[in-house]
């Protein structure tokens, strides 16, 4: 079933005609004699709304050694203020109706939720309650750290995630980009209340925050509910400067992550990408669809559908304002780790050395181009979009022009973004699996190092 849903979904993107070019609807923007930014964006559809309460507070402003404190922070704020317990929270947003979630991202954390329109004034007054009014009691926050160790402890117990944390942080090296949002058991266990309490006076605070509304609501209720609720905030977050670029990865080097037990290895290699608003971009989007980005991929097709070594594999970009990192990800059974690995580097070799056929360019194009309007289709997206423009300085062209930027990479383009781009002479081999049996296969990629998996 979810083969032929994948298979669907590719079809229904091929299909769509790259006309559908995307309108970004207009914000009316205001801010409050506190700093505090508001964007108000209508969509009268449906009587209801999504709210997005961002600040500038995400794991790269974790104090060094105390990695996991912005989002043990960002969840304590959901733990019960001075005039409501959690449970009191959780119970008003629920039988009202509505939904909210904290988040803690690198660069940002904050809240989003979904609520009924008539709902609208009650949503502002129990948000700025807990960002104003929240008391980190011990018991919650004894709670809440017990959990989040909890949680931490599973996450080094699953193969992949060992696997995904470590190409980036070899990838990103010392950067502050590096670490898992949420931290290490290490870091968290020491955390307290008083450094929680510390992280949320210095960084939500109104001038670090942008408040957005997407819905059926009007721009007057949600200026008169947020100077009611959000005009008493104050303090001023004063941040140190982002870094401005992460190391470029040299060489070849493999790391492997002894798991004993396993049958199977998780694979990942890749290197240094790119910034958040790279001229190459749509290039690199395109060349990494045709080679590991849709059920079609090259990839796909020579690992999986050719030699059955697989399940999925993908090739995958993450973008930041100092840089970013691309990687293929993929598992295979701990014997044929090493043919895997090869298809990996032969077939961005071919990317490498060899044009893109024009219909293939145009499939990756429009692949792209097809899925692209389904991350703009909910007010709870486009909140999200215009939050993202507002923490990351982009502007409207960054997402309405993308469609035609796709359209417009040429062929020398894409094989020119594969070079700087897919694993060659540069890349990092992170495994994950038994190292007696994959050892041997990994040393003609690079120097080795083995380190417990329970190091990780």
């Amino acid at each position: 079933m979810k083969q032929l849903l994948i298979i669907c979904l590719v079809a229904f993107a091929l299909a769509i005609p790259a006309s559908a070019k995307i309108t970004l609807p207009t914000a009316e923007q205001f801010t409050l004699n506190n700093g505090l930014t508001v964007q108000v964006i209508q969509r009268p559809q449906l009587p209801l709304f999504s709210l997005k309460l961002t600040c500038r507070g995400g794991s790269i402003y974790d104090p060094a050694g105390k990695e996991g404190l912005a989002a043990l922070a960002n969840e304590m704020l959901m733990r019960g203020t001075a005039t409501r317990t959690a449970k009191q929270i959780a119970d008003e947003i629920a039988f009202g109706g509505g939904t909210l979630q904290n988040e803690c991202g690198n660069v940002s954390a904050g809240f989003e939720g979904e609520f009924l329109s008539a709902q609208g004034e009650k949503s502002f007054e129990i948000l700025a309650d807990m960002i104003l009014h929240s008391t980190f009691a011990a018991d919650e926050f004894d709670k809440t750290k017990a959990r989040t160790l909890g949680d931490l402890q599973g996450r080094r117990e699953n193969p992949a995630t060992v696997a995904n944390d470590a190409i980036r942080q070899e990838i990103l090296g010392d950067s502050r980009f590096s670490h898992f949002s949420g931290g290490l058991p290490a870091t968290v266990e020491p955390l307290t209340q008083d450094d929680v309490a510390q992280f949320i006076r210095s960084h939500y605070t109104p001038n670090n925050c942008v408040l957005v509304v997407c819905g059926d609501i009007a721009p007057s209720s949600v200026r008169t509910w947020a100077k009611k609720y959000f005009g008493k905030w104050a303090g001023k977050a004063l941040l140190p400067p982002m870094e401005t670029a992460f190391p470029a990865v040299t060489g070849r080097e493999v790391l492997i992550y002894d798991k004993s037990d396993a049958s199977q290895t998780q694979i990942r290699i890749g290197g240094s990408g790119m910034p958040l608003n790279h001229p190459d971009f749509p290039a690199l989007e395109v060349v990494r669809t045709v080679y590991g980005g849709s059920f079609a991929s090259r990839l796909m097709d020579e690992i999986r559908v050719n030699r059955g070594l697989t399940y999925g594999v993908s090739c995958r970009s993450q973008h930041f304002k100092p840089g970013g990192l691309v990687y293929v990800q993929t598992f295979t059974k701990n014997a044929t780790v090493g043919e895997v690995v090869d298809i990996v580097l032969a077939e961005a070799l071919k990317m490498q050395t060899e044009m893109v056929s024009d219909s293939e360019l145009t499939d990756g194009a429009n692949f792209r181009s097809g899925t692209y309007p389904l991350e703009f289709e909910t007010n709870g997206s486009l909140a999200g979009v215009f939050t993202d423009m507002w923490v990351n300085g982009l502007n409207k062209s960054y997402y309405e022009d993308f469609q035609e930027r796709l359209k417009a990479v040429t062929p020398q383009q894409a094989m020119d973004a594969a070079n700087k781009y897919f694993a060659k002479d540069h890349y990092r081999l992170i495994l994950v699996g038994k190292a007696d049996d994959i050892r041997a296969q990994a040393e003609k990629y690079g120097p080795v190092t083995v380190r417990p998996f329970s190091e990780k």
